[in-house]
């Protein structure tokens, strides 16, 4: 469901409850911008979501609580609620988060380091090549290239 139509009610409200005009609220968005936002006929980034809700003095998940509680048709309170609850049972209510992704590896590399481990613990533990091949199931082109490798600390 587009949250288009509940997010235009929330801005318009929120700018009428406060007696602002489309221009005194468009310092970091447009007010034509503001104005397609109003009408439902644009979508609003995260950013631009939060340069409006700084712009009418909410908090951003003030704000974005409004649009989601116009949408289901539910108060603001219990909507707000529910996304507590969430959190407490997510173990995140009460924990600061990352404010940038961590970079993840890709799963072949993941994959790849953990097959080196393996045949560096099994040269560890006298095996040969032939015999490290054979007990993972994979070449003997492939143990003889991670065999030379330094192990991982």
């Amino acid at each position: 469901m587009s949250l288009r139509r509940p997010f235009a009610a929330v801005l318009q409200l929120l700018r009428k409850s406060k007696d602002l005009h489309q221009l005194a609220i468009s310092e970091e968005v447009a007010q034509p911008y503001v104005s397609l936002l109003e009408a439902s006929k644009a979508n609003a980034t995260v950013d631009v979501t939060k340069a409006l809700a700084d712009a009418l003095g909410v908090n951003s998940a003030t704000f974005f609580g409004l649009v989601i509680a116009a949408s289901q048709q539910e108060t603001p309170r219990s909507v707000m609620l529910a996304a507590i609850a969430e959190m407490e049972e997510l173990g995140l209510a009460d924990s600061v988060l990352p404010a940038k992704p961590r970079k993840l590896e890709a799963p072949n590399v993941t994959e790849s380091r953990l097959r080196k481990q393996q045949v560096q613990k099994l040269k560890a533990q006298g095996y040969s090549r032939a015999a490290v091949a054979r007990k993972l199931g994979c070449t003997w082109t492939t143990v003889n290239r991670l065999w030379g490798e330094k192990p991982d600390n």
